[in-house]
């Protein structure tokens, strides 16, 4: 009996086991599949703000995704980092890398399982990113986007060529303030292994797939061309304007101009010149210059004149300050000694500059008086000296606008 029903469950498994599975029977398949995510950065900025353009929201919903999935199942993470195609194309380069290592430490930091499978790639100007926007761009005509194309795809002449003449079409403003800011970016593709679920039919065997290894993204080669790096160069000259010596009607202007990477020289004029009826009056002539030294290298156009700066300057003036009763001098004086300040980026086309002067002052001055009818101004012949003084001697928040022009080098291929 005990070896009937052993022979009776060996024909069982028997049929089990040998017998195709049922039409409504799955097989499992691993396949590939891909998240995408893009960082976006500021305008010649390298840092992580996570305020900027949904950041914050765009890495916690990679960060659930990923917990999701699980280590295991990621092969691959791949980021590419990009800037958009305004300034130095060398300038840019340099950039592109400087927003990779951010990826790369950021990624590192709060994803340390996934380090081993983690690929950065800097990639220059997004150049391919900005055409797929023209391209999708409803607003655009045919027209426009054709004369855009033929722009962009022109890779006969210099880089920064092809940056002046985009600059100078009338649809530039238009792609300037809508896709410049999104293209300022890093794109971050994860690649998984997911589950798939296909139902086989009889007599089907499953084959199973595993991807160990996902290919690498497409990255566009970067045409690093000695005559686009080194065939043209931005000269900057910087137009300015105390605002403290406008606030009182002190008209002023100040021009500065960069020599070699660290070195300035500035020239002041200060030329206020008005009086009301021999009661009130401010008339004044100063000129002065200054030598700089910036801590920041003007290696770029786009850093020239900013950053903290040390200064040298001179100066000289001659005076007539009158406030009815009160105040009734002229005179001259000179000033010399030193200035530190700094400068930064206000806006794209403006900069602002705040600097103090400590120095020695040496000052003649003559006292005078009104009639009581204002009619005649006298000499008051019992004041008059001079004052030295040492001490703080001019305040500075400057509105600053830089002119550049681009030029060619000599021996450039332009």
């Amino acid at each position: 009996m005990l070896q009937r029903l052993k022979t009776y469950l060996l024909l069982i498994a028997l049929v089990l086991f040998t017998s195709p599975p049922p039409s409504w029977a799955q097989e499992i398949v691993t396949k590939r599949d891909t998240l995408n995510y893009e960082i976006h950065f500021r305008w010649d900025k390298s840092y992580l703000d996570m305020r900027y353009l949904g950041n914050d929201r765009t890495f916690s919903r990679m960060g659930k995704q990923l917990d999701s999935i699980g280590s295991q199942k990621v092969d691959s993470v791949h980021i590419v980092s990009q800037s958009s195609p305004e300034g130095p194309y060398y300038y840019n380069q340099n950039l592109s890398r400087r927003r990779a290592a951010t990826m790369r430490g950021y990624m590192e930091r709060n994803h340390p399982e996934i380090k081993d499978r983690l690929s950065v790639n800097p990639d220059g100007e997004s150049w391919e990113q900005l055409r797929r926007y023209i391209a999708r761009d409803k607003k655009l005509s045919p027209g426009t986007k054709r004369r855009l194309y033929n722009i962009l795809d022109d890779n006969t002449v210099p880089i920064e060529v092809k940056k002046r003449r985009l600059s100078k079409d009338v649809a530039y403003r238009y792609l300037y303030s809508k896709y410049y800011p999104v293209i300022r970016n890093s794109r971050i593709q994860v690649v998984y292994q997911k589950l798939n679920f296909e139902k086989y039919g009889p007599m089907q065997m499953p084959e199973v797939t595993f991807y160990r290894e996902a290919p690498q993204p497409k990255i566009e080669p970067l045409k690093l061309i000695a005559k686009q790096m080194f065939s043209a160069d931005t000269l900057v000259i910087a137009c300015k304007t105390n605002l403290l010596y406008d606030a009182i009607t002190a008209l002023n202007f100040e021009m500065e101009l960069p020599i070699g990477n660290h070195w300035s020289i500035a020239a002041e004029d200060v030329f206020p010149w008005w009086e009301k009826g021999n009661k009130y009056c401010l008339q004044m002539w100063e000129m002065g210059a200054e030598c700089r030294y910036w801590f920041r290298s003007n290696n770029y156009y786009v850093h020239k004149l900013q950053g903290h700066f040390l200064g040298v300057y001179g100066m000289s003036s001659k005076f007539d300050f009158q406030n009815d009763y009160d105040i009734c001098y002229q005179g001259e004086y000179w000033s010399t000694g030193l200035t530190y300040g700094y400068s930064m980026k206000l806006t794209r086309h403006l900069n602002m500059e705040f600097s103090l002067s400590v120095g020695y002052l040496s000052s003649s001055y003559r006292h005078y008086y009104p009639a009581d009818d204002y009619s005649l101004l006298w000499r008051d012949r019992s004041k008059v000296g001079r004052i030295n003084y040492f001490g703080p001697t001019k305040v500075k928040v400057a509105l600053v606008w830089p002119i550049r022009i681009p030029y060619r080098k000599k021996g450039g291929a332009l």
